[in-house]
This record gives C-alpha cells, sequence and structure tokens, in this order.
C-alpha cells in the first residue's frame, strides 16, 4: 500500500488529489485504488463535466481522453486502431471531438473500460454498481 497523487481534469481544468491510498503491483507496478476512492475520483471528475458548456473545449487531445477516461494513452490508441473511438490525426498528433467523447462515455461500450473481469467481460453485478454512481 502507497499514498499517491491522482491527476484528473476536462481541457484547460486540471485536478490533482494528494493523499489516495493505492495498492501497488510488485511485478508490474500497476497502481490500483479502492472502490471508495474511484468512485469519489468519478464524482469530481463528473463535476469538472458539468461545467458550462460554453468553457469546455470542443477538440480534446490524445493525453485529455485518456485522464477523462481514467486509461493509459496506450489503451486510447488501442481503441482508435479498433474503432471503438472516433478520431483525427493532425501531423504527428490525434485530436477528438468533444461530442464523440460524451457520446462515447454515454454509451453502453464504456462500462468496459471502467470494469472487466478476467475474461474481459463485465459482469452483470459489476455493470449494476457502475450504473450506480455514474
Amino acid at each position: 500500500m502507497k499514498t499517491t497523487s491522482i491527476n484528473t481534469g476536462w481541457g484547460s481544468y486540471k485536478l490533482t488529489i494528494d493523499g489516495v491510498s493505492a495498492y501497488v503491483c510488485p511485478q508490474c507496478g500497476e497502481i490500483t485504488i479502492e472502490g471508495k476512492d474511484a468512485v469519489m475520483l468519478q464524482k469530481l471528475s463528473k463535476s469538472l463535466v458539468d461545467v458550462d458548456e460554453n468553457q469546455k473545449p470542443d477538440v480534446l487531445n490524445l493525453t485529455e481522453v485518456a485522464d477523462l477516461l481514467r486509461v493509459s494513452n496506450q489503451t486510447i490508441y488501442n481503441m482508435i486502431k479498433d474503432g471503438r473511438l472516433k478520431a483525427y490525426k493532425f501531423g504527428r498528433e490525434w485530436r477528438f471531438f468533444r461530442k464523440d467523447i460524451e457520446s462515447f462515455m454515454g454509451g453502453e461500450e464504456a462500462y468496459g473500460i471502467a470494469a472487466r473481469g478476467k475474461t474481459g467481460e463485465l459482469n452483470e453485478k459489476d455493470a449494476e454498481i457502475i450504473s450506480k454512481y455514474l
């Protein structure tokens, strides 16, 4: 168990939460937080989404989308490659329309990001818990 900081945000709005207790995998170093902390972070992140529409950026970069979905940049690359996320390449940079990301987040496919079992599938109980807090 280690204490860490979690960074989240939306567009130009950034939020850092210090003092979050996390479990660290000794083999790969991956960090996992407790359910109650994840719910708290989701609620705080969601409050940023409730910002006035004209204050949100219309176009997001890859890191902003990864922060918003709480996944790694590599996961976003994979989601682009397999067609789950609509993205546009400008030079060497990927860009995303906010409306496309919000549409994705409101859809059923977003549950698969939040929690999956060892089989790669989301079980009914997990989906019920997730939908309760979203």
